[in-house]
C-alpha cells in the first residue's frame, strides 16, 4: 500500500521540485 503512495507521489514531488527551480 505504502510503497503504491510513493511511487505516485515520486513524480509528483519531483514535478513539483522542478517547478521551484524554474521559480
Amino acid at each position: 500500500m505504502y510503497f503504491l503512495i510513493i511511487l505516485v507521489l515520486m513524480p509528483i514531488t519531483s514535478t513539483i521540485e522542478n517547478n521551484l527551480l524554474k521559480w
